[in-house]
């Protein structure tokens, strides 16, 4: 009789480690996938209902280059936290093909505030490029 009490408790414990180290799930709200983009291109990513922290995964790769061409590409994301507006921005270059670009980083968004991105391209520029963004809501729930 005591194994077989024995035995449950130890079955208990374990489903209530199991319970309690259960992985937390990460939720894409938003995503951009283009490809063959030329001159500066932009969008809202995101509006948040409440606020949160979001991971952002930003990709940017020249696919073929304009040798003539001497700004690059930058690459943009904003947001707003308890402080102020925020912006994200990074040069690629754009004068050849190249292998691909990315950032991977946190931002606290309030509620209400969009969360944007812009590819900036030199009005001349005939380089092209492909952005790939996904959004990540992380949790938790910030106040």
């Amino acid at each position: 009789m005591k194994r077989a009490w024995f035995v449950a408790v130890v079955a208990l414990v374990l489903t209530g480690v199991c319970f309690a180290q259960s992985p937390r799930q990460v939720e894409v709200v938003a995503e951009v996938s283009l490809t063959h983009q030329t001159g500066t291109t932009s969008g809202t990513l995101y509006t948040p209902e409440e606020t949160g922290m979001f991971r952002v995964n930003f990709y940017l790769q020249c696919t073929k280059g304009d040798p003539g061409d001497f700004q690059g590409l930058t690459a943009y994301v904003h947001w707003t936290d308890d402080n102020f507006p925020e912006a994200f921005h990074q040069n690629v270059g754009d004068q050849e093909e190249a292998s691909p670009s990315s950032w991977n980083f946190i931002i606290k968004d309030l509620v209400g505030q969009p969360i944007t991105w812009e590819v900036s391209a030199n009005a001349q520029d005939t380089s092209k490029y492909e952005v790939y963004i996904a959004l990540e809501h992380i949790g938790p729930k910030v106040q």
